[in-house]
This record gives C-alpha cells, sequence and structure tokens, in this order.
C-alpha cells in the first residue's frame, strides 16, 4: 500500500489535510521523509508528528437509517449521523443518502472498501424504492433508464420497473448528488419518498427502521 493511502487509511484526515501534513514535512517514513507514493513494507515504521501511525482494525455496519438523520461527520450539525449512532470508533456513512431519504446504509472506517463500493467502475449495484406525486406509467419508467446530463457528466444506463400507478424502483451502478430526484424532476415528476432497499447482494430486508448491525464479512458479500 502507498503511503498516501496508508496514511488516509489509518488516521482518518482529509485528502486536503494529508497533503497539508505532508508539505509541512510532518510524515515520516522510518524517521525519513518519504514520497506519498512510497510502497510500505513489512517493518516499516510511519509516525506523523512523532505519533506511530497503525493499522486499525476496520469495522462494518449495516444501518437502516430513518428520515431526518444528516449523512455527516460534523458533529456540530444538528441530527448528524455520529452523534446519532454514538460508536466506539471513528466511521463514516458510505453512499450518502439525503436527510429526507431513508433505507440501507454502510457505515464504516475502510478507506479502500469505500472507495472500491463507491467508484462507478466497480458497477456495484444500489436499489431504490421511489414514490411520486404524479400517475407514472410504462413511458415514465423507460425514459427513466435513459442517459441524462447532470453536472456535465453523463449518468449510466438505469434499470426501473413500475410497482404501482405511483412507485417505481430503479437500480443504480453509480451516486450522483441528488440523481433520482434531478431524473424524476425532469420527467415532470416529484420524489414523495425515496428509500435505498439494496447495496450490492446486501438487502435491508431483515433490519428495522433505526437499526444497526456489526457485519464482519461485508466485503466478501458484497465483491
Amino acid at each position: 500500500m502507498r503511503l498516501q493511502n496508508y496514511v488516509k487509511n489509518n488516521y482518518n484526515v482529509t485528502k486536503s489535510q494529508l497533503m497539508d501534513l505532508y508539505h509541512d514535512n510532518r510524515i515520516l517514513v522510518n524517521d525519513k521523509l518519504e514520497n506519498l507514493s512510497y510502497n510500505i513494507k513489512d517493518g516499516d515504521v510511519v509516525t506523523i508528528d512523532g505519533e506511530v501511525v497503525n493499522n486499525i482494525n476496520y469495522v462494518y455496519y449495516l444501518y437502516n437509517k430513518p428520515i431526518g438523520v444528516i449523512c455527516t461527520n460534523d458533529t456540530l450539525v444538528t441530527d448528524n449521523i455520529i452523534s446519532k449512532l454514538n460508536l466506539s470508533t471513528r466511521v463514516y456513512s458510505v453512499g450518502r443518502l439525503d436527510k429526507i431519504s431513508h433505507g440501507l446504509l454502510i457505515i464504516t472506517n475502510d478507506g479502500e472498501f469505500t472507495h472500491k463500493l463507491l467508484n462507478p467502475k466497480c458497477h456495484i449495484e444500489k436499489e431504490y424504492i421511489v414514490k411520486v406525486k404524479n400517475k407514472i406509467d410504462k413511458e415514465f419508467i423507460s425514459k427513466m433508464e435513459d442517459n441524462y446530463l447532470i453536472k456535465d457528466k453523463l449518468t449510466l444506463n438505469a434499470k426501473c420497473k413500475l410497482i404501482d400507478d405511483y412507485t417505481f424502483s430503479i437500480i443504480l451502478k453509480e451516486g450522483k448528488y441528488h440523481q433520482i430526484r434531478i431524473m424524476v424532476k425532469r420527467n415532470n415528476n416529484e420524489v414523495i419518498d425515496l428509500f435505498r432497499y439494496r447495496i450490492g447482494n446486501i438487502t435491508i430486508e431483515y433490519l428495522k427502521n433505526e437499526e444497526i448491525k456489526e457485519v464482519s464479512d461485508l466485503k466478501d458479500i458484497i465483491f
């Protein structure tokens, strides 16, 4: 693993904070300055300001997020997820749901796992159940499967299925900001309820609202 990823995964810093540490010569490997592309070997000792950066134990949780909880680690924000869960390990949510959406979230401290899960090239499916304001039909479903230009990038094709006159399921292999809400709005409709049911092979079927469950073998289940 490269020094950059080692520090980011085990020291819980953002990319910008990592670069500040590096440019201030505060990251050492075996008491020497190394490039961030340096490959960590067995026996290497990484320190930041003299403090040893050790490999951390990764944890993985499944959480049925209720409406009203905000997926942010900023504990100054009202209704933030960190204060809500109050876990002993420093973690963050993977694949955020906005405040008025609910359903399956993965909570972890594994940065490499997170990157792989969110990378569109890995094609990890996320399935949602969506209720809308106005009546829908097969034509609406067909349009929802098209590509959409969002922030100057085309979305990947989605898979949709009509459930009833006001409800449909949609499967995405990416997660652009407010993607489903934007797609629905461009088809002259409005999302009333957005529920994430599945990530990869993991469903929310056995999780009650607000329930959280630790899962030890999550990597093997999803990938």
